[in-house]
Parts: structure tokens; sequence; C-alpha cells
């Protein structure tokens, strides 16, 4: 029954793919043909996923609460809309659930795993978000470095930027792009730096726009300026390397203890459906449940507030 189950969901997602993107096209693109032809055909499916993004997007711009933030989705490195992560993220909760009742589960069990997937895709997307900000502020030392070696060679400040930006890896190059962007259009360059600093939390990068704007004001040599910066960054960087070792151990004992409870949990419903439905039938179970539920949350943030260490 497993097997069959696997089988038919795949054939499912393969049915989907095809309805969403159309029947792969063969030596001559589609594209080409409704080039000459001046008409695009799209399939059903493809259209309706058009309009239930449609709707999503303005029902989004209707409201000031967001699931999913431009900003935050950018950042992230997903480069698809708001609207396509909602419905996208709808539609799996929505095959999650059926999949349980397909499989004989509870129909509370399988409403709670769909509810469970908006929390796994904003958990995904805080996960990107954060190991994007972490590789930024691993490259700022490197980034003083070539911006101090530009600087000696004669190149002006927003010149050595430039530079560097073309140079560094992602997402350095695409940070110090903006700031140059934006330099170009008109805005100041420390200002631009501020807004790449408070984009991706990173107080490193604000001392480098806080140094620049210094030398403005007092003067002084900015190559010196930028080695010792470069140099205090590398400490910290040295710092919070040992401090992510040290506490390397508490956090995995967290995220065992987290993912025990669920776990469990989910195994015991597929070997054991019908002692884990007491839980869900009776009263009793349902209080239970609940305060379960509340003392894992509060667990979690405990635990979080004990290995998460700021400076």
């Amino acid at each position: 029954m497993l097997l069959l189950g696997a089988i038919l969901i795949l054939g499912a997602a393969g049915l989907l793919y095809v309805a969403i993107a159309g029947v792969p096209a063969g030596r001559v693109s589609r594209q080409r043909v409704d080039q000459y032809a001046g008409i695009t055909s799209r399939p059903a499916l493809g259209r309706a996923v058009d309009s239930a993004m449609h709707s999503v997007d303005r029902l989004l711009s209707r409201g000031r609460w967001r699931p999913f933030g431009a900003d935050e989705l950018e950042l992230a490195g997903v480069k698809r809309s708001a609207a396509f992560v909602v419905v996208v993220v709808n539609a799996a909760a929505l095959a999650t659930f059926l999949l349980m009742l397909l499989l004989g589960q509870h129909w509370l069990f399988g409403l709670f795993l769909a509810a469970l997937a908006p929390v796994v895709a904003k958990v995904v997307v805080q996960v990107l978000l954060a190991r994007r900000r972490k590789r930024f502020a691993g490259q700022l030392a490197a980034l003083l470095g070539m911006m101090a070696a530009s600087l000696r060679a004669g190149h002006s400040l927003p010149k050595a930027m430039d530079a560097a930006s073309r140079d560094a890896d992602t997402p350095m190059s695409e940070e110090l792009s903006r700031v140059v962007n934006e330099y170009r259009i008109g805005r100041d360059l420390v200002e631009a730096m501020g807004h790449v600093a408070v984009r991706m939390r990173s107080m490193d990068f604000g001392w480098i726009a806080q140094a620049i704007e210094t030398q403005r004001e007092t003067g002084g040599n900015l190559n010196e300026i930028l080695d010792q910066v470069a140099e205090t960054i590398r400490e910290r960087q040295h710092i919070r390397m040992q401090v992510m070792a040290l506490s390397a151990e508490g956090r995995l004992s967290a995220y065992i203890l987290m993912f025990l409870p669920v776990g469990i949990g989910v195994y015991y419903s597929f070997v054991a459906a019908d002692r884990m439905s007491v839980f869900i039938d009776s009263g009793i179970g349902k209080v239970i449940l609940l305060g379960s539920a509340v003392l894992y949350v509060l667990g979690g943030f405990w635990m979080r507030s004990i290995v998460r260490i700021e400076f």
C-alpha cells in the first residue's frame, strides 16, 4: 500500500507539472512558435494558478500583515513572488490533508499536519535568510582588504567599492552592487551602506559605514582606518566561531528535544492509530494535547534563549 501510494503521489506530481508547465517542447521551442503565431497558449491549470496568484496578490496588497514579505524572500534567495509562495504553501497544506485522509488517519491529525505547512515554510525562509546573513558577515574582512588595496592603487571609494562588488562572492557582491547603484542615482554612500547594514543585520558593516563617515568629517588615512576595522572584525569573527563551537552541543540537544515529541507522535499515529485516537476523541486527551503544545512552545523558547548568545 505504501509503494502504491508513493507511485500515485509521484504520478500526480508529474501530471501537475505537465498541467502547469505544459508538455515538454520538442526540437522547436514553444516560445519560438508563439513568436511567429502571435498566440500564447497556456494549459488550463496554469491559467488557474495565475488567476489564484493574482487574487492572492490583491488580497495581500490590501492587508497590512503579510506571511512572507518581498524583502524577506529576496534576502532568503527566493526568486518568486510572495503570492506564488502563498499559493504553493496552501496547495501543499491541502495535499497533506488529503493524503492523511487517504491513508486512513483522523481528520484532526491531517488538519494538524496541514497547519504545519505554513510554519515549516516560514522556518525554511528564516533559515535561508540567517544563512545568507551569516555568509555576508564572513565576507566582511575580505571585502575591507579588497577595498584597501583599491584605495592604495589610487581609486576613489565608490570606484573601490564597485570593483569589490565585481570580485566578491554572493551575497556580498549583490549588496555592494545595491550600494553602488543607489550612490549613482544620488543617494549618499554612507546612508546606502547603513541601509544595507540594517537589511543584513550586520553591526560590523554598520561600523564600516561609521568609520567612513568619521573619516569624512575629521580626515585621516582611510586605508589605515579600514585595516583597523578589518582587524577588529576578524577578532570578532574568531570569537563568534569559538562561541558557536562551544554551544554546538547545546544547540544539537535542543534540536533533538524539539524533534522527538513530533516525530514520536507521527510515528505512533501510523503504527498505533487506535491508541493515538484516544487523545483526539476524548475530552481529557484534548486537554492533555493542548497543555503539551503550550509546554512544547514554552520549552522551545526557553532552550532558544539558553543556546542563543548575542554579542
